[in-house]
């Protein structure tokens, strides 16, 4: 699985659009809409574009609308624009100035939501 990470280096300049990627790791600087499993953005890099992806680990500058199941901003993040998550842990230093949107399963929410009030009407048992 060696093969499936991409790597953009330190000073290199990317525009265009990633996917496929099983796993990236930006350290350059980044104007691309990325679909894949894992982003990494390093401390030095900055990226501008969208993300789609289960887990993003950000330490550099990021401006764009993140989709994510997990989000991970470092102390050294600054972010603008949008992050869609499922869970997020952030780095006592992170900065950001972005719409923070938790995306919990609506279905699941509104089940649970039916199922608790049909077990407390079916509950009374003599």
């Amino acid at each position: 699985m060696a093969d499936s990470q991409s790597i953009i280096g330190r000073g290199a300049i990317f525009k265009g659009k990633i996917s496929n990627a099983s796993t990236i790791e930006i350290n350059g600087r980044v104007e691309a809409d990325i679909k894949s499993e894992k982003v990494t953005v390093g401390k030095n890099a900055n990226l501008e574009g969208s993300i789609a992806s289960e887990l993003v680990v950000i330490s550099g500058n990021y401006q764009g609308k993140i989709k994510a199941d997990s989000v991970w901003l470092t102390d050294t993040s600054v972010i603008t624009g949008e992050i869609n998550y499922k869970s997020l842990q952030m780095d006592r230093g992170a900065a950001l100035n972005c719409k923070i949107i938790h995306n919990w399963d609506e279905k699941k929410f509104k089940n649970k939501k039916n199922i608790n009030s049909d077990s407390e009407s079916g509950e009374e048992k003599k």
